[in-house]
């Protein structure tokens, strides 16, 4: 049997760059062991699937299993679906609906003359924030970096939950976030006061030139220049800064990327609202580049 898949770069402005993200087209149901095997077989961060018969046609996977839904797999989702006429034609653009954790997150896509534009995709945000962190010392002792690369930015760390508790550590410079890394030994001394899997790590500035920040997701278990996407801790990071007592009430706009001068770069718009006494309403968007098709021969 040959299945159908697509090759997609998210969040990149131009080829060879942002996220890859496989994506694969289902005729008829699949299991998610066959899924997590699949996902195995590219090696990729991600890969989604999408199953067009199915009451919910996306799901995501990797090679651990079933994953929740990030920001470059909701765009990754939302392009294939227009090009399977999974949208709803709202004139200008066309919406496409997923569900997570009962939660339905709405995504625009823009119609162009070659096929999908950009994308975008809403979502009400409910934090819980928990201000108790490490000491900015032992931080910086557990990610092998200064303690003033921390203590001197405006913000300081904080955990915040959405869909996962994120460990969040503001660094002054772009530079300073890149050549971080993790001290086995000094981070297992602090397993007691850190209750997150993820950390992620945060600056004013831009590598790409055209963006408010620059991101870099990192745990334990990465290697040193691995850069992983930062779509999943997208809702976290604008819940972080909607959360700052220096946030004015309104809509504030931004751009993050990600990546090194070296490595593919990302570059994620975001725009969110900060009203009294609401959650927090964000849309997250970017540009989605496909860069090749073929077929698995599942058998």
């Amino acid at each position: 049997m040959a299945l159908a898949y697509s090759l997609l770069d998210v969040f990149a402005d131009a080829p060879f760059q942002g996220v890859q993200i496989p994506v694969v087209l289902l005729d008829k149901p699949m299991s998610d062991a066959h899924k997590q095997a699949l996902a195995g077989e590219f090696q990729q961060t991600e890969t989604v699937f999408i199953d067009a018969a199915a009451r919910e046609p996306a799901t995501v996977f990797n090679s651990k299993g079933p994953c929740l839904f990030g920001a470059h797999t909701i765009l990754a989702a939302s392009y294939a679906a227009y090009e399977k006429g999974l949208v709803q034609d709202q004139g200008n653009y066309s919406s496409f609906k997923l569900t997570q954790q009962k939660q339905i997150i709405e995504s625009h896509i823009d119609k162009a003359a070659s096929g999908p534009g950009a994308i975008q995709f809403a979502r009400t945000l409910s934090p819980t924030v928990d201000r108790y962190t490490p000491e900015i010392a032992q931080l910086a002792a557990a990610l092998n970096t200064e303690e003033r690369h921390i203590s001197f930015s405006k913000y300081k760390p904080m955990v915040i939950s959405v869909d996962h508790p994120v460990l969040i550590i503001p660094f002054t410079k772009p530079e300073h976030v890149q050549a971080a890394s993790f001290n086995v030994q000094r981070w297992a001394d602090l397993a007691g006061h850190v209750y997150t899997p993820q950390q992620f790590l945060f600056a004013p500035g831009s590598i790409t030139g055209s963006t408010q920040f620059h991101g870099r997701l990192i745990n334990p278990e990465l290697g040193r220049d691995v850069l992983p996407p930062i779509g999943s801790v997208m809702p976290e990071f604008i819940a972080y800064l909607a959360e700052q007592a220096d946030t004015a009430v309104g809509t504030h706009t931004f751009a993050i990327d990600r990546g090194s001068d070296t490595t593919r770069k990302s570059i994620l718009h975001a725009e969110f609202d900060k009203r009294p006494g609401r959650e927090v309403r964000c849309r997250i968007g970017g540009h989605v580049i496909k860069m090749g098709r073929g077929e698995l021969l599942y058998p």
